[in-house]
């Protein structure tokens, strides 16, 4: 199975695999992602990014050799802007699954995501990989605007409950071709 690289680069950006010294910075980043909570239904854990880290987040029957989990930083400064979460082989071997990605909401609409997203999905077509998959709440409508700008545009599923309330909760994954 071919992997990401463990430290890869676009013009402003740089990304390496999370080390156990950067849990709490990472975590701390990840908390101020919980606006979406209200969006997708999930629940804060204080622990998720060690979890990650050490147990992935995996899909069922997932290996943790698969999971790759990734600090996104400004080359300009070093500073950590980001988290990208990734899973290989999933659904298919010819999938990556994009199970995570993060910019800081202090510093969201300014190319960084786009920026990303292009590089990693260049990064993955060399690969060999055939296509991107995510998920994303229905409720998310910033999400679905930027991922569907980016070439998300084949639906492959609507997951979640299927009664409409402001306690529903699904997702739609999609799907990019590579």
């Amino acid at each position: 199975m071919n992997l990401i690289p463990e430290q890869w680069h676009s013009a402003r950006l740089s990304l390496s695999d999370l080390k156990e010294n950067e849990i709490p910075a990472v975590q701390k980043l990840y908390e101020t992602s919980r606006y979406m909570n209200e969006w997708d239904g999930e629940t804060y854990k204080p622990d998720h990014i060690q979890n990650c880290l050490f147990n992935g987040n995996l899909p069922p029957g997932g290996v943790l050799r698969n999971y790759r989990m990734q600090t996104v930083r400004n080359r300009e400064n070093a500073s950590l802007i980001g988290i990208l979460s990734v899973y290989h082989g999933h659904p298919s071997s010819e999938s990556v699954y994009l199970e995570f990605l993060y910019i800081d909401s202090n510093i969201q609409k300014q190319g960084f995501g786009q920026e990303l997203t292009n590089r990693f999905t260049e990064v993955v077509a060399d690969l060999g990989y055939r296509e991107i998959r995510l998920n994303v709440a229905l409720k998310n409508w910033p999400a679905l605007r930027f991922w569907t700008q980016c070439g998300f545009d084949r639906i492959s599923g609507i997951f979640g409950d299927r009664q409409i309330s402001d306690n529903a909760f699904a997702n739609l994954e999609l799907v990019k071709t590579l």
